[in-house]
């Protein structure tokens, strides 16, 4: 039960890191902030995975082109 318990926390843990992450990046535009919020909250588990694996630019992709 207690390993249960920790599991959980932890996970929930990692999904806010994730997201609190996600908000203070500045190298983000706002379009690139919701995709990866909704990928977070949408796929929590590969979402979280990808955002502290990758960054928020997996190889260098962006939604805009435009200045930064």
């Amino acid at each position: 039960m207690a390993i249960g318990i920790a599991t959980i926390a932890l996970y929930a843990a990692a999904i806010i890191f994730a997201l609190v992450q996600i908000q203070r990046t500045v190298d983000l535009t706002p379009p690139e902030r919701l995709v990866w919020t909704v990928a977070v909250l949408c796929a929590p588990v590969i979402g979280s995975l990808v955002w502290f694996a990758l960054g928020p630019h997996p190889f260098g992709l962006r939604l805009s082109q435009g200045p930064h």
